[in-house]
């Protein structure tokens, strides 16, 4: 079983979000045969989780940083963790609470609140998060390349 993994670390700023996100996909490339369709989820996912790291977790508080880690294992399985110095929140919550719209809500009484969580549950096997609620692990399987091409 062949493991490789890429770890950073970088203060909470939005700006350095995108040169992260690059760096991750860089690594994806380069470790696993990955399509340009299945790139462009796990960029999705990336983004989703670090900005909302910056934006909710450390309230964009540059004196905090984010780390990072993306992971491959025998380029079958692919995990992201994502660790802010914030409070934490309830993941369960978040997905209590995002229900469908309903034709007789008022959309100005619709709560926007966990849409990328959202995103992100469903491009993911699975998403989780530590007791405290400042640090989440996604989990995904990598497509085998003969399955991008069916």
């Amino acid at each position: 079983m062949e493991n490789k993994f890429l770890q950073l670390v970088f203060t909470s700023n939005l700006q350095l979000v995108k040169v992260v996100e690059k760096e991750i996909l860089s690594f994806l490339t380069r470790e696993t045969n990955i399509s340009t369709d299945e790139l462009l989820e796990f960029k999705l996912i990336v983004n989703e989780l670090l900005i909302n790291a910056v934006i909710h977790g450390n309230k964009g508080d540059s004196s905090k940083s984010v780390k990072v880690k993306v992971g491959i294992v025998d380029k079958k399985l692919s995990y992201i963790v994502v660790e802010d110095e914030g409070e934490g929140f309830d993941i369960g919550r978040v997905f209590k609470e995002y229900t469908p719209y309903d034709e007789k809500d008022e959309i100005e009484d619709l709560y926007e609140f966990g849409r990328g969580l959202m995103i992100v549950a469903s491009l993911c096997e699975k998403v989780k998060q530590n007791q405290k609620g400042n640090k989440i692990v996604a989990v995904r399987r990598l497509k085998k390349e003969e399955d991008c091409y069916v």
